[in-house]
């Protein structure tokens, strides 16, 4: 088995195709057709069977799937990283960010370009369980979250980058625009951030807090971009954190709601893997995201990263 090999088998997986793999790998289809070969040879089992669709995994396929994704992308990671060590040159940053972040993430973009300015990056909005599967397999490099559970067990080593309190958006001229409670808000339709089967998504979060059942008529929502707009042109409501309510991003017609009580605070949380420490350029990242943070980056040009031992 090598890496040769599992690249070929993890573009035929992905693209159903053995020519479609060739063609993304720059060799002919035999030759795509023996390196899969080879590789069923190494490890005793057949991994694909052709259907009328092309090529399907096999189960043995699909084990070995999931484990040559993440050896190919830690193999990557290695040759940056020896990279970004030997003379900060080199390789890219795959990253997912929550909206809540935008206050921090232009500073930190900033300050990281100024010193790996050679690395590429590459933003993804997070949407769980993608982002997740993502992180977990490898192909991004670390997340920046918004989370409203307390403890969470999921496998991730996880920093919390800053807490928020959250608040409540609507369109101006909403009905219910004067309302000073949750309880007035409760049969309105609410547009949820994150899993509405989570056992303590947000909503029910905030409404338990005050002795209240969860509203029923709840859309749930990944994309901010979604969100606002559909909130600003409709009667919809929807929880966010409150700085947003003084960023760029927000369409004029949105607004907060000046309720009478506190709702549940927002922590925004940087996910890494617990078992593959981040490359050189990650790490720079996620300093400069606290430097943001910490308000405590450098006005002039900024110092090189410190390498790691």
């Amino acid at each position: 088995m090598n890496l040769r090999q599992l690249r070929a088998f993890v573009l035929i997986a992905e693209h159903g195709s053995i020519r479609a793999a060739a063609r993304a790998l720059f060799v002919t289809q035999p030759a795509a057709t023996r390196s899969l070969r080879e590789l069923e040879q190494s490890v005793g089992a057949e991994l694909v069977r052709r259907s009328a669709r092309g090529v399907e995994l096999t189960v043995y396929g699909e084990a070995l799937y999931k484990r040559a994704v993440l050896i190919l992308q830690e193999a990557r990671r290695a040759q940056e990283e020896i990279g970004q060590m030997r003379d900060g040159e080199g390789g890219t940053l795959n990253l997912a960010f929550s909206s809540a972040a935008l206050t921090v993430l232009p500073a930190a973009l900033a300050a990281f370009r100024a010193r790996m300015p050679r690395v590429a990056v590459a933003f993804n909005e997070v949407a769980p369980p993608y982002s997740h599967e993502q992180l977990e397999s490898g192909r991004y490099d670390f997340l920046v979250q918004t989370e409203y559970d307390g403890d969470i067990d999921d496998g991730f080593a996880r920093a919390t980058l800053f807490t928020l309190p959250l608040a409540v958006g609507a369109r101006a001229g909403h009905p219910l625009r004067h309302a000073r409670s949750l309880a007035e808000l409760h049969d309105a339709l609410w547009l949820l951030p994150g899993n509405l089967q989570a056992p303590a998504n947000l909503l029910r979060l905030a409404f338990a807090a005050h002795k209240l059942p969860a509203p029923r008529d709840v859309i749930p929502c990944q994309s901010i971009a979604v969100a606002l707009a559909i909130i600003a042109e409709s009667d919809a409501l929807g929880i966010f954190v409150r700085n947003l309510f003084d960023h760029s991003l927000l369409p004029r017609g949105l607004r907060m709601l000046s309720l009478a009580h506190e709702l549940p605070a927002a922590r925004v949380s940087i996910l890494t893997r617990a078992d593959s420490p981040p490359t050189p350029a990650a790490q720079c990242f996620i300093d400069c995201l606290l430097d943001a943070r910490a308000g405590t980056a450098d006005a002039g040009a900024p110092g090189p990263c410190p390498k790691r031992a």
